[in-house]
């Protein structure tokens, strides 16, 4: 590729365009994450009762699974 063109009989250097960094697009989602506000505990359980209809066997699997560790970026521990 050349380094120079010619715009109008001049030469002029070629300037490309670089792709934004996936870590500033991170950051990005990241501020928007935390701009909806924490979750608190409380209200992780609360919506893993409503979603499994009370059964508290079902409310510990839910809220102990891989899938909601990496939801929330934090491993909850419960014992029944």
């Amino acid at each position: 590729m050349a380094k120079q063109a010619t715009d109008k009989g001049r030469k002029v250097r070629r300037q490309g365009r670089r792709v934004m960094p996936a870590l500033r697009r991170g950051a990005r989602r990241a501020r928007a994450k935390a701009e909806r506000g924490p979750l608190t505990l409380g209200e992780v359980i609360a919506a893993a009762f409503e979603t499994s209809a009370g059964e508290l066997g079902e409310v510990l699997a839910l809220v102990t699974s891989p899938q909601m560790t990496r939801a929330l970026g934090r491993r909850i521990v419960l014992e029944s």
